[in-house]
């Protein structure tokens, strides 16, 4: 689907974003103008649909992460899931197959911190919480092969 100088653009990006035309050309044996049209083009295409910083949520007031799992019938999908996008300590909301019908990642000051959420969620089922102790494989980006 993408040629070889697509994937380094890609793989490049994803390691600096910030990365300049000038530079990112350089890898990949492109000039300035010629990447910044293959980066635009990736942009027009929807592959890639925008750019992001990664923060230290610790450093932010919220050191504890937790995975909940909601087990709820699917006539609360759509209020569990307003509920996820209001929450502002929520970073990801999935609706998932099996037992339960969404998983929510998210970030908390502390314990108490937690259980407000979860009392939250309550009214829409019943919900599972797993405090993340250590994370040996970081939120990453698919290798492009």
């Amino acid at each position: 689907m993408f040629d070889d100088i697509a994937l380094q653009v890609l793989t490049e990006l994803k390691v600096n974003a910030r990365i300049s035309y000038r530079e990112l050309g350089e890898m990949v044996g492109l000039s300035a103008p010629a990447v910044a049209d293959r980066v635009k083009r990736l942009e027009r295409d929807g592959v890639i649909t925008g750019y992001t910083i990664v923060t230290d949520q610790a450093a932010l007031g919220y050191p504890i992460q937790a995975i909940i799992r909601v087990m709820s019938s699917g006539t609360n999908a759509s209020a569990i899931d307003q509920l996820a996008n209001d929450a502002a300590e929520v970073v990801e909301c999935n609706r998932v197959t099996g037992s339960e019908s969404h998983v929510i990642r998210a970030w908390f000051r502390d314990v108490q911190h937690i259980g407000n959420l979860g009392e939250r969620l309550w009214q829409y089922g019943d919900t599972t919480s797993n405090v993340v102790t250590s994370t040996p494989v970081s939120r990453r980006h698919i290798r492009l092969e």
